[in-house]
Formats: structure tokens, C-alpha cells, sequence
């Protein structure tokens, strides 16, 4: 995989508006999935935080979507996704894939036309 600037990511995800993604999000030992139609996407610069866990820069993925976990697939809160890019180490992207890592987590981003 190459590294990518986030002026192919913005190219990219514009190219996957209308279709599928599967993101998936891990934290440690963590592994989160989430399936959801693209059907906007923004990059947001909110300024100054006042906590570790709220991001001044992120890639906010919007559309109806659902978090999957072993027990059940519960809907995604306020059709949202959003990726933090304040710490952000690096960005791939391989043909339907990108990879997002940053200080805290790694996003894996699949796209499906259908």
C-alpha cells in the first residue's frame, strides 16, 4: 500500500458516495465493525477540545449504518462515523480499501458498489 494524502482520500470516498463501506475500527485489543451506505462525508475542524476524547480535526462518515458486534447489530447513533485526524501517523489506500492510522486506533475502510 502507498501512502495517501488526504486529497485522494477526499477523491476516493466522493467516488464511493452511494455505496457500502465496512469500517473497522481497533483500539488496543479492540476490534469494532460498522456497515454503512456513504452517503455524505466531511472533514471537520472544531478548534480547541477539552477533553482527550473529543477531536478538534476528524473525517465525519455520514449514513444509515450498523454497529456490529458478536451479540446483536444495533443502529449507528445519529447515522455518523467519525475517524479523529489530529493524530494521525499515516493513510493508505489499495484498490477498495483505507487504511487510517493514527496515535490511538487503525480504521479499516472496505468499499462494496452494491
Amino acid at each position: 500500500m502507498d501512502t495517501t494524502t488526504l486529497s485522494e482520500v477526499r477523491n476516493t470516498l466522493a467516488d464511493w458516495v452511494g455505496g457500502h463501506i465496512i469500517i473497522e475500527k481497533k483500539e488496543q485489543e479492540d476490534l469494532d465493525k460498522t456497515i454503512m451506505k456513504l452517503e455524505d462525508f466531511a472533514f471537520q475542524h472544531r478548534g480547541e477540545t477539552v477533553d482527550d476524547y473529543t477531536a478538534s480535526t476528524l473525517l465525519q462518515l455520514k449514513g444509515e449504518g450498523k454497529v456490529i458486534s458478536d451479540e446483536a447489530a444495533v443502529p449507528l447513533p445519529h447515522s455518523i462515523f467519525e475517524i479523529p485526524l489530529e493524530e494521525l501517523n499515516n493513510v493508505k489506500k489499495q484498490s477498495a480499501e483505507l487504511v487510517f492510522l493514527t496515535n490511538r486506533a487503525s480504521y479499516h475502510i472496505s468499499y462494496n458498489a452494491n
